[in-house]
């Protein structure tokens, strides 16, 4: 009823796996996109082949406005991490979202050809890791204020963004 869309995936790998988190957000009014992020962010090893994949694939996707990301969102997205604001036209958001649903299709077949951890990182490492990049997302401020500006009570967006959102692993 506000004419604002928000759409939010975080695909995470089991965790026998450090493989990336597949990331896609987008956020909409009547009549653009104000913000579009998409990234396979790397957990307990930052330079696992997923992730090159990625950033190779990111480069083809030039958006028409760029937006610059915050010190917390630097700190667990890769550096193919596509963000970008104002997309107006049809043939960009076209584009944008073709991308993402065929990396989303990519990153599965990926997934599945990954071995249980053949590297010497711990379960625990990647716990670690993936409750790191859940403090981080908890930082962003935008989630919750664009949830409460659309009328949401506060403790029911509180609850959300940390305990169904960025749950932490145990």
């Amino acid at each position: 009823t506000k004419g604002l869309y928000m759409f939010h995936c975080c695909i995470f790998p089991h965790l026998n796996s450090p493989a990336p988190i597949y990331g896609l957000d987008v956020i909409a009014g009547a009549n653009k996109v104000t913000g579009f992020f998409h990234d396979w962010s790397p957990l307990a090893k930052r330079d696992h082949k997923m992730v090159d994949w990625f950033v190779k694939e990111a480069s083809l996707y030039e958006p028409s406005k760029p937006r610059p990301l915050p010190d917390w969102a630097m700190k667990i997205f890769s550096p193919g991490m596509i963000a970008a604001g104002n997309i107006k036209e049809e043939k960009e958001l076209t584009h944008a979202l073709s991308l993402a649903q065929s990396n989303m299709s990519v990153y599965f077949t990926l997934l599945r050809r990954e071995k249980n951890n053949e590297t010497d990182i711990t379960e625990q490492e990647i716990k670690d890791a993936q409750n790191r990049y859940a403090k981080h997302q908890r930082e962003n401020p935008h989630t919750p204020r664009v949830m409460l500006s659309l009328g949401l009570p506060e403790d029911d967006v509180k609850e959300f963004c940390t305990d169904a959102l960025f749950p932490y692993v145990e």
